[in-house]
Parts: structure tokens; sequence; C-alpha cells
């Protein structure tokens, strides 16, 4: 999906650039600002290319990273997120609770990465540990712990940053 929007329908520009940029530069009336997203979801182990050669985080690796440049000479900055869904796929995921995975995925860039229902297939300590091996956040706007009432995960992510 790909956005272009004036600066003049200011306060969704304005919310989108500084919620979803990580190159973001000041703001400037009546500019266009490009913003590519990209986004996956259900990966599920699927780290793996296909009998058919397609797939797999090799080529996702390589697909975003000719996208990240064609957009970069355009001007326009790439968010790369996903939807979650990572847990119980294939064994090589499960028996290793998705660390290939999500090293995977650091090694692409993703920006951010909702938690998705099959993150709970595995205890909750699981997730944490997922967690510090990212390098990207984990949102939840909605996942609480009922014996505190206190959200387990960031329910969004503001990047400002300048170029």
């Amino acid at each position: 999906m790909r956005l272009s929007l004036k600066t003049s329908q200011g306060g969704i520009m304005l919310f989108l650039w500084l919620l979803l940029s990580p190159t973001a530069i000041a703001w400037q009336k009546d500019k266009t600002y490009s913003i590519t997203i990209l986004h996956t979801n259900d990966h599920r182990g699927h780290f793996w290319h296909n009998k058919n050669g397609e797939y797999g985080l090799a080529a996702q690796k390589t697909l975003v990273a000719e996208i990240r440049h064609e957009v970069a000479k355009e001007g326009g900055i790439v968010l790369l997120l996903s939807g979650g869904d990572i847990n119980t796929g294939v064994p090589e995921s499960d028996l290793q609770d998705a660390e290939p995975d999500i090293k995977g995925m650091d090694m692409i860039g993703y920006d951010a990465m909702a938690i998705g229902n099959h993150e709970f297939d595995k205890p909750l300590t699981i997730l944490h540990k997922q967690q510090q091996w990212a390098t990207f956040p984990f949102l939840s706007a909605n996942i609480y712990q009922t014996s505190t009432g206190q959200r387990l995960f960031k329910p969004y992510l503001t990047r400002v940053s300048h170029q």
C-alpha cells in the first residue's frame, strides 16, 4: 500500500508522519510526502523457501531491500510491519520458539509487530523472551495483565527522527 498525501490534509499527515516515520524530517506546508507501507502476517515459521524456490525470509529481504531502494530514490520512506502470528508453523521454528523467525525479521528490518493470537500458543514467558530477541517492538493496545490491569505491551509506537 502506498500513501502519497499533501500536507494540506494537516492532521492526518502529521499523525502518520510522527507515528510511522523512521526518517521523519521537519514538516513543511504544501509539500507532498510519500510513505510506502509493507505488511506481512501469519508468518508461522515459514523462513525457508518452498519446493519452487518461492517465499522464505531471504527472498523477502531481497524484495524489501529493492522496494526500499526504489522508494528512497523517489524521496519516500518505507515502513515494514507485521500483523503477528509468527508462532506455530514448522517444527524448525516451533522447537526454537520462533527465534529464527524473529532474528530473520530483525535482519530484514521490521519496524514493529502486532501481537497475534498465535503468539499465545506458547506461554507468556516465551513471548517475553521473543521480545528480547527482537530489535523491533511488539505492539498491542488491548492485552492486559488481569491481576494488575496493566498493559503487557506498548499500545503504539511514535517515531520522530531527522535525516
